[in-house]
This record gives C-alpha cells, structure tokens and sequence, in this order.
C-alpha cells in the first residue's frame, strides 16, 4: 500500500507491532506509537481497498490464505445441534480451503471484536444470532471438527451459520473478506482477529451438502 513521503499509517504500525513484537512487549509498543509516528512525520491517510475475486481464487487475509469455493443450504447435517438451536431451520454452510501462516493454531469460528475475516451477505433477520461469526466449522473430508487451522496445514472445512429461512438465501451467495489479524490482546488475554480494513468481495455459487458431512437421521 502507498503512502505519502514522511508519513506512516496508523494500520502499518500496529500490523508490525502486532505480528512481529513479542506478546509481553506489545503493550509498551503500543504506547510509543504516537513518539514513533511524530518522528517519521506524523500519521498519514490510508483508506480501505475494496477488491471482487472469484470462487477458488485465493485470498491473502494476514494470517491466513482463504479460498472461497462454494455454499450449500441443508438441514440433514449436525442434525442436533440445529434443533436446540432457537428459530433455525437449515445451516448455511461456506465451503472454503484455509491455511494457516502463522506459528499457532487459528480459531477459524473467528472469536474477537474483527469477526468478520469471512462474513456472508444476507437479508436481515435470515442469520439466526444476526452476527457474522460462523457457529461451527468441519472438515470437508471426514466430517471431522474443523474449527482449528494448525500451522502450515492446508484444509477445506465447511463453515457453518444457523438461518431461519433457507428460501431467503439466494442462488449466488455475496460474502466478504476482511484482511486482518490474528494476534493476542495483552488487556483480553487471549487471542482475537482485528481487522485491518481491506475487503475482498466474492460471489459463491451454491453446491449440494459434502457427502461427509450427511447425518442420516437414524444415527441421532
């Protein structure tokens, strides 16, 4: 990203602060910002990016690459789970391949206050908690718990949201991408996203349920 000769964005000194400085000294970091930006010249203007990328394109989001690929709507997995789950009908659920870059494992049910790394697009009121955060995430090749990208792995998981209308979702699913990161919050004490402003747009089309992820109902 560009920036103007003598400035320094606020998002540039915080991604280095973040993602390069050990945790116990990332608080102190934090407080030196302002002598160190007043040094280079003063803060500089940085607006968001908005890019369109297609289904199976890769997506770098700082801590992880993200491919989108596919959605699908069904009732016939995590069959329980759905009915104690109030006012839901079916899951939406986003097929997409991640990899994790960084040297610890990433929630990819995308717990913090920057929630929205992969956010799908739907009329009002169609999500059943109306937050972007995917309440479940399983591996597409067994149908095994998904919610975890290890370091260095490469793994489709179907990322699941529980929606009260399955008419309401559209044959093309519209969801964003935030480019972020996956860092420790010395005052939370734990890890969170944060977002950094950059967003990618895609379009999914819709596919059937993973054939791992079926749940026949007389297994319940």
């Amino acid at each position: 990203m560009s920036m103007e000769a003598g400035a320094i964005t606020v998002r540039t000194v915080l991604a280095l602060l973040l993602a390069t400085w050990p945790r116990r000294l990332v608080l102190g970091g934090l407080l030196l910002v302002p002598v160190v930006v007043g040094a280079l010249g003063g803060f500089g203007t940085a607006e968001p990016r908005t890019f369109d990328v297609a289904p199976g394109q890769d997506v770098d989001l700082g801590p992880m690459v993200v491919r989108p690929i596919a959605f699908f709507v069904s009732d016939e997995t995590q069959r329980t789970t759905l009915e104690i789950t109030d006012g839901a009908e079916a899951w939406l659920g986003v097929v997409v391949e991640v990899e994790n870059h960084t040297e610890e494992a990433i929630t990819l049910t995308f717990p913090g206050p920057a929630s929205d790394a992969l956010a799908p697009q739907l009329p009002a009121g169609t999500l059943v908690t109306g937050a972007s955060v995917a309440k479940e995430a399983y591996r597409v090749d067994d149908g095994t718990m998904g919610s975890v990208a290890l370091p260095g792995v490469r793994t489709q998981v179907a990322l699941l949201w529980p929606i009260t209308d399955a008419d309401a979702v559209p044959d093309v699913l519209p969801a964003s991408m935030t480019e972020s990161l996956w860092t420790f919050g010395p005052m939370s004490n734990e890890h969170q996203w944060m977002s950094l402003g950059d967003v990618w747009h895609v379009e999914l089309p819709r596919t059937e349920l993973p054939p791992a992820l079926f749940e026949p109902e007389e297994d319940l």
